[in-house]
């Protein structure tokens, strides 16, 4: 079902999401949407968060450059595909004022999936306590969208590799308190990943 939302936002955007296309689309009936979800904004924000999640590393990397360069690398590989305007165009609408009672909810929720990231690096040391995570997601995460849904451009490994590098530096993050696992992308995989389909 969740598909189907993801879907419909890619092929007509908000306008094309409704009860009634994704019923259809899902082959489910009206009244279980109704049922399970109120209003479908609710249902549109369940599926882009769902989807989001995939964006944040299930098992730190023991690096919080690492672990920030996984979430830059996902965000950039999602905003590059059809997916990425109409996730875009949700948030667009909820900051206009379209389902205000929804709004704290969906960027609450997307902060406390990546919070694990700050969460870990603070307590290996690597990021001073008193980090504002907003902050440093604004910084990185911005310059990601900025690049990408205002400017049109692709970004590059070594564009990812700066924005993280100036992030370090920028936060005061201690790159000698970080705990490697081998479980962070190499710029191969990087590379490939972004090159797929």
């Amino acid at each position: 079902m969740k598909e189907a939302v993801v879907q419909l936002l890619i092929e007509g955007g908000l306008a094309a999401c409704t009860f009634a296309h994704v019923a259809e689309r899902a082959s489910v009936e009206r009244s279980t949407l109704y049922r399970r979800y109120g209003d479908r904004w609710a249902m549109m924000i369940d599926a882009i968060l769902d989807f989001a999640a995939d964006e944040i590393p299930s098992v730190s990397t023991g690096s919080f450059a690492d672990d920030l360069r996984f979430l830059l690398d996902r965000t950039a590989e999602i905003l590059a595909t059809p997916i990425g305007p109409a996730v875009w165009a949700v948030g667009a609408a909820l900051r206009a004022g379209a389902a205000s009672e929804h709004h704290d909810r969906f960027w609450q929720t997307r902060f406390r999936q990546i919070l694990p990231i700050f969460e870990a690096a603070k307590e290996r040391g690597e990021l001073p306590l008193w980090t504002d995570e907003e902050e440093v997601l604004a910084f990185a995460l911005g310059t990601v969208h900025y690049r990408m849904l205002v400017m049109g451009s692709r970004l590059t490994p070594s564009m990812i590799d700066r924005i993280v590098d100036q992030s370090c530096a920028l936060y005061g993050v201690n790159r000698n308190a970080a705990v490697y696992t081998g479980r962070g992308r190499t710029a191969a995989d990087r590379g490939s990943r972004r090159s797929s389909p």
